[in-house]
């Protein structure tokens, strides 16, 4: 069956289409333009649904809340480093949409080779996984307690974006060779990251929300 983009993702690659900060308004006439289909009025294709492309912009599941866009001012957004990733994946499906394959850079590579060195998994294959602090989990994510909001987003979907691509990688293409000389990484390895990934977001919620409250997008570290 080929693989479709969903409504989120056609709104990411209109999102890739601006080179600065764009408003909502900007984002859902160029949604519209790239995929009528998707975006135009029901029974006047010919105009923007606007409101269609705004439900996909907030929310925890929204473009924002997933980390693929940040919010630099009340009205206005720009990709992150997690979208941008997100995108280069989305870029190499056929014309058709059939089909998609993933591969890894060389940034995504380092990202994937520091989570798997990290002390978290150091530690849940030591069989401690109740001496995982939050400290612990910061370093898994590159964030510390006092990062922004907007930062937190971003680091989280790259994380969520490096582990999707390896997957995908792996299924295509077979095990994955990060270094020279390396261990080849398969999907034990990939699974044990999404699954230490989603305990560390359960397990300190608390904290989690408390940087996702904070509103000084001047934090960065």
């Amino acid at each position: 069956m080929p693989r479709q983009l969903s409504l989120d993702e056609e709104v990411l690659l209109a999102a890739a289409d601006f080179e600065a900060a764009f408003t909502a308004e900007d984002l859902a006439i160029t949604a519209w333009r790239k995929f009528r289909d998707s975006f135009g009025m029901e029974g006047h294709p010919e105009y923007p649904d606007s409101n269609r492309v705004y439900t996909k912009l907030m929310g925890k599941k929204g473009l924002v809340g997933r980390g693929w866009l940040v919010k630099v001012s009340e009205k206005r957004y720009q990709l992150s480093e997690a979208g941008k990733i997100k995108v280069k994946v989305l870029s190499t499906l056929g014309a058709s949409g059939t089909g998609l394959r993933a591969v890894l850079n060389r940034d995504q590579k380092r990202i994937l080779e520091k989570l798997l060195s990290s002390r978290v998994i150091a530690k849940l294959k030591g069989n401690e996984p109740e001496t995982v602090g939050f400290h612990d989990a910061c370093s898994f994510w590159d964030i510390s307690p006092r990062s922004s909001a907007s930062v937190l987003h971003a680091r989280l979907g790259t994380v969520e974006a490096v582990i999707d691509t390896a997957e995908k990688s792996i299924r295509e293409q077979g095990n994955l060779a990060l270094s020279q000389g390396g261990t080849p990484v398969g999907t034990d390895e990939i699974e044990t990251l999404r699954k230490a990934h989603r305990t560390l977001l359960e397990r300190f919620k608390g904290d989690l929300d408390v940087i996702r409250q904070r509103q000084d997008e001047r934090v960065y570290h």
